[in-house]
């Protein structure tokens, strides 16, 4: 996975079209439609922590992990202004142990397409198995296969910004697979450098991800499409899954 090495300190502004408030929304209500109206909620994958932090202010204890320290420095910030009922650790999504288990888990943002094998995913879910307690939840978003064929790949998209020129090439390895290619050039005050970052992304099918939950031991598994409470259909771009551990 990349570790965003170059992209934090940009990070933020390149998921500002992410509405972080009704994504939080969305997920809270999840929780306590399932008893977990408090708690400790572990983000994985955290990043900048902006759903984290949102989560905190509605009163739950956080656990972040992210394999970036430039992301989890950004995030220590962050979560410090609000209150000091949490804890950032710098760990790989596919092998992590927490010393006590949490009430809720929560991977957003595709991070988990950031997985290139199944056998990688089913690594991070047998992870999270470990870490919730018992009828845990774990909630988590993906981009689709189609999203990954129809409206990420062969595509370029610019973010000229005033301190910071950015260019994002998608290319389609496979059927399921995009390498995102960024070019960061970003102004030191007299001239430009240039920040270079590569990796990939793999989306899985609806069937693939149930497999890889159930082999880790998670049961009552739901699917949704996105921000809605409604059944995937051929042209949903990002879906959310709710599951338990048995």
């Amino acid at each position: 996975m990349s570790s965003y090495e170059y992209l934090s300190s940009v990070y933020d502004d390149l998921s500002e079209n992410v509405d972080y408030d009704v994504r939080s929304d969305y997920i809270s209500d999840i929780f306590c439609d399932n008893s977990i109206c408090s708690g400790t909620v572990l983000d994985l994958a955290c990043g900048t922590a902006s759903m984290s932090a949102r989560l905190m202010k509605k009163g739950y204890n956080i656990i972040g992990i992210d394999l970036s320290e430039q992301m989890l420095e950004i995030a220590s910030q962050r979560l410090s202004q609000i209150g000091d009922n949490f804890t950032l650790l710098k760990a790989n999504m596919q092998d992590f142990e927490l010393e006590t288990k949490v009430d809720a888990c929560i991977c957003c943002l595709d991070s988990i397409n950031h997985l290139n094998t199944l056998e990688a995913v089913e690594s991070s879910f047998n992870c999270v198995y470990k870490s919730l307690k018992q009828d845990g939840l774990f909630v988590f978003d993906v981009n689709t296969v189609y999203k990954h064929q129809c409206i990420l790949s062969g595509n370029t998209f610019v973010f000229d910004e005033e301190n910071y020129f950015l260019v994002w090439d998608n290319e389609q390895v496979d059927e399921k697979t995009v390498r995102i290619l960024i070019d960061l050039f970003r102004f030191n005050g007299q001239s430009y450098d240039r920040l270079s970052e590569e990796f990939c992304e793999t989306a899985y099918s609806v069937d693939e991800l149930k497999d890889a939950l159930k082999n880790a031991g998670f049961v009552d598994i739901k699917v949704y499409d996105e921000l809605t409470y409604n059944n995937p259909d051929e042209n949903s771009e990002r879906l959310f899954f709710v599951c338990k551990k048995a």
